[in-house]
Parts: structure tokens; sequence; C-alpha cells
């Protein structure tokens, strides 16, 4: 006699084929679930620098430049890197005199330096670039202490020559992870005495996707000087969209104090299509669970940077102004 497979059962095991949990919550139990365990979390004396990408105006002076910022509310910059960069851009186009200008600029007006930018592939299959790259790493890595920055951020890569971050059969097979162990390893290597810090930053598409991967990747690594840039949104696919707040709180439960900087944007599912396309969008315009992100940030020990990025320059003042309302909802301080 044949048993017969209910529609539930069917409907299931189609979903752990299609690698999709079929109980995933709706968005209004995520919310409920997200509610209980706010209801958990108390603030934590540690403020949050709200951080900037630093840029020029002009021919307006790293006095100057450092002053707009701090009066514009930051109390964070990060270097930004040229299209195509991973050469620390402003940094590399300013001369020694200059770097100098913006340190004492920004010990003048209370700001750090919290990241210098040195995105690279650090698993490219070619192996000239790869060489390169990881030179560029270590030129980061040099602007980094001489600006007495704590940290390089960088992502795993892919292997995938034509870009860093696009998805491949081969982004997460052993030897793609042995071949980012030894990168890792040999920038810092040849970094050797400096105190700047290379921070991991996760991406879905890599190899170096949630926090597990973060983990893992500094046992492997073996050195103090590998860390965590950490970037939520940069975690979240179709699997994880509505549990933003799971994700958030094994980031820092399993992470802690080895995150070194923060990325601040929002999680958003482009509606009416027939396929998934998660969107990075402004703070406060997804699904991203801020009130824990920064409820969590707080309990750090020390205060740390949280910079909004990848939206259009006209939105920076709406995600400021979200960050700021989230954190006197929950009774967050921001560093002033």
């Amino acid at each position: 006699m044949k048993s017969r497979i209910s529609r539930r059962a069917l409907l299931a095991s189609a979903g752990i084929l299609a690698g999709i949990s079929i109980t995933a919550p709706s968005l209004s139990s995520a919310a409920k679930e997200r509610g209980k365990q706010n209801k958990k979390l108390t603030p934590g004396l540690t403020p949050i620098r709200q951080a900037i990408n630093i840029r020029r105006n002009g021919s307006e002076s790293p006095d100057d430049m450092i002053r707009r910022i701090r009066e514009s509310g930051y109390t964070a910059v990060k270097g930004a890197r040229h299209a195509g960069g991973n050469v620390g851009e402003p940094w590399n186009s300013m001369n020694t005199a200059e770097r100098r200008e913006v340190v004492a600029a920004c010990r003048k007006y209370d700001i750090i330096i919290y990241e210098v930018g040195g995105y690279t592939n650090l698993v490219t299959p070619d192996d000239q670039a790869l060489k390169r790259n990881l030179q560029r790493l270590v030129h980061c890595m040099e602007v980094a202490e001489s600006v007495e920055c704590p940290m390089v951020g960088t992502v795993a890569g892919c292997r995938d020559p034509r870009y860093l971050i696009n998805v491949h059969p081969d982004n997460w097979s052993p030897e793609t992870w042995k071949l980012l162990v030894r990168s890792v390893r040999q920038v810092l290597r040849d970094t050797s005495g400096m105190k700047v810090c290379l921070g991991m930053e996760a991406q879905v598409t890599t190899i170096v996707d949630g926090p597990r991967a973060h983990k893992r990747l500094m046992e492997d690594v073996g050195d103090d000087r590998i860390k965590v840039n950490l970037d939520p949104v940069n975690m979240i696919s179709l699997h994880n969209y509505y549990q933003s707040t799971e994700l958030i709180e094994e980031c820092f439960d399993l992470l802690g104090e080895d995150i070194l900087g923060c990325h601040a944007k929002d999680s958003y599912i482009l509606p009416d299509q027939q396929t998934v396309l998660v969107q990075e969008v402004c703070p406060g315009k997804g699904v991203l669970d801020y009130e824990t992100y920064l409820l969590r940030m707080s309990h750090l020990k020390w205060p740390r940077a949280l910079e909004p990025e990848h939206i259009p320059d006209e939105e920076y003042p709406e995600a400021k102004e979200h960050i700021r309302q989230v954190a006197s909802r929950v009774g967050v301080k921001l560093y002033k």
C-alpha cells in the first residue's frame, strides 16, 4: 500500500531542497520576536561615533575639512579610495605634511580616523593580479599607520577575476579558503610591527559571508591583527531577511571586541519581481533591526564608529537622522 504524503510534508521537503526555510517567520511575527528581545536589552554606557567618508571640498585645508565634518555632527571618518582604487585615497594624494595636518586636526576636533579603505580581491585566480592586490593592501596598511588609523577595511574577494565580490562556483571551496588564509597572513607578515589591523568585511557572495566565517578566519589566520569590519547588511539573503535581529545578536556574541568598526545601511527586497534582488538602501528604509544593532554597540568597551555608506549623497542626512532617532528611542548615547 502506498503511503500518502500530505501537502504540508510535500511543501516542507520542497523547501529543504530549495534551501529555503518553509517556517521562516513573517514580517509581523519577526517584528513581535524582535520586540520581545529588545525588551531584554538595556542600553550600555558606551557612546557611538557617527562616521562619514572623508572628502575635501575644493582646495580647503586639512584643518578646514575636519572642522567642517565635526560641525556637521560627525565624530569619525573613513579614508576614501578613488574609483578602482585600493590605494587609500585621499591619503594617497596628500603629501606627508598634509597627512600630519589631518591627524593634528582630528586630535583638535576630537575626530577619529576609524578606517582606510583597502578593498581588493584576496583570492583572485590571476596570480599576477593577486600579487599586485596584496602589495596595494600593504600600501593601504602603511597609509593607515601614517595617519594613526587602527584599521584597513577589505573583503575576501572571489574567484571571478573581473571584480571583488562576484558569485562564482569556486568561492566556497576548501582551496579558496586556504588561499584567503595565506593572503591574509602574507599581508600581516609584510606589515609586521605595525599597530594597524586588517578589518575583514563580510559579503554574502564570498566565502566570508557571515559571523561564523569571520570567527573561523580569525582562528585560522592566528594573528591578533585580523579583525572585523562589521556590516550586517552584507550578510543578508532571502533566508535571513526577516531575521536580522538574530543575525546581529550572533555577530556581537561571536565577534564582540574584535569588531573595530561598523557600517550602516539597510536591506530591502525589490517588490513585484519573480526573482529576488536584495538591495542596499538608506538606513530606515529596510528591515534591519537598528534598535538591536545600536544597543549591542553600546555594550562594547570603547566607542565604535558607525558609517552610512553606498547611498546617494542627498540621503546621508536622512541616514544620520535615522540613527539619531533610534538611539534616542532606545536610550543609546551618541558621541558628542
